[in-house]
């Protein structure tokens, strides 16, 4: 009985270990020249091959437009991304979806001025 307690008890703690440092990306940077959208999102990690921004979707006027996925982080303070959009225009909404690969996701929107 004591060892299924000692099992289910470190199992339990490795779980709740495992959240407790995964976390959603802090801050999302967009910068729009032309038709060139750059994107810094950042999410501080201790291993950048093992917790980092999976992907990032740009929407432009509620309408998906690209996806980057990353295998790993290229930095432990965040990860950058430059998306050419010929398309877009004054007044374009631009919406900016970055996902952790352990948990949650952070979105910012942005209203393109010429």
């Amino acid at each position: 009985m004591k060892k299924i307690f000692a099992l289910v008890f470190t199992l339990t703690f490795l779980l709740l270990y495992y959240d407790a440092y995964a976390h959603s990306p802090k801050r999302i940077e967009i910068q729009v020249t032309g038709s060139i959208v750059k994107v810094k999102v950042f999410h501080h990690v201790v291993n950048a091959r093992m917790h980092y921004v999976q992907y990032i979707n740009v929407y432009v006027n509620g309408k998906w437009r690209v996806k980057q996925k990353f295998v790993y982080q290229q930095d432990e303070d965040y990860q950058e991304a430059v998306f050419n959009i010929p398309s877009l225009k004054n007044r374009d909404v631009l919406l900016i979806i970055a996902h952790c690969n352990k948990n949650g996701r952070l979105d910012k929107t942005i209203v393109i001025h010429r």
